[in-house]
């Protein structure tokens, strides 16, 4: 009942479930900070939830890769050293300190710096995962499951779409920089309205490619 692997997949689960649950409470908050008839506290409320409830898919993007990959490590699905292996958890863990400094000093001149770090070590895992399953799919290496090599590409294609949906509520720094010193009219709204379409949209493919992945996982169709 608490084997290891079982207890690992328990957290694969329950890391899944914050990741698009929190995805969902993002989602609303920004329907709410895009708002125009609401005043500008209501909507840095508003921005505020978002950031704390964003903490947590956060969390969840950065887990989710090595718990994988422990789990099909102990299945044998993927050829790689313990060192290899130990390495990963380490990297996993210095990157979850990165996102929690982006998140706790996001209003500090320091915040940028933890950000750039985390948008640099999202892309190195996309050219990663990329590059691993398009091997693995050729050459059942170091992969050799093909539905593990394939949620490779999936999850890479997440990682894409999220740092997407970063530039699209880009404006909202402008935006309520303006909002906050006293100016308003159509031209800020938009900033707000344009921002929040953009990312809708890209939200629902995201969701949908989070469906991809536990269908992948639950039935390992080859």
């Amino acid at each position: 009942m608490f084997e290891p692997y079982f207890l690992l997949v328990t957290l694969h689960v329950v890391l899944f479930a914050y990741w698009l649950g929190g995805d969902y409470g993002v989602f609303v908050c920004s329907r709410y900070i895009a708002r125009p008839d609401l005043s500008v506290a209501e909507r840095g409320r508003f921005l505020e939830a978002l950031m704390a409830i964003d903490i947590l898919p956060r969390t969840a993007i950065v887990l989710l890769p090595v718990v994988g990959l422990q789990l099909v490590k102990m299945r044998g699905l993927v050829h790689i050293s313990p060192a290899l292996l130990m390495t990963a958890w380490g990297i996993a863990v210095a990157w979850l300190v990165v996102i929690w400094m982006a998140y706790r000093t996001q209003r500090k001149p320091s915040g940028k710096y933890w950000q750039r770090i985390d948008v640099s070590w999202r892309v190195l895992l996309i050219l990663t995962l990329i590059g691993t399953g398009t091997v693995s799919l050729l050459n059942s290496w170091p992969v050799s499951g093909n539905w593990v090599a394939v949620k490779l590409l999936v999850y890479a294609a997440l990682l894409i779409v999220g740092l997407y949906l970063r530039l699209a509520i880009r404006s909202w720094r402008q935006g309520f920089a303006s909002l906050r010193a006293g100016a308003s009219g159509p031209e800020i709204d938009a900033l707000f309205i344009d921002g929040r379409r953009r990312a809708k949209y890209a939200a629902f493919f995201f969701w949908s490619l989070i469906v991809v992945m536990a269908w992948l996982g639950i039935r390992q169709p080859f």
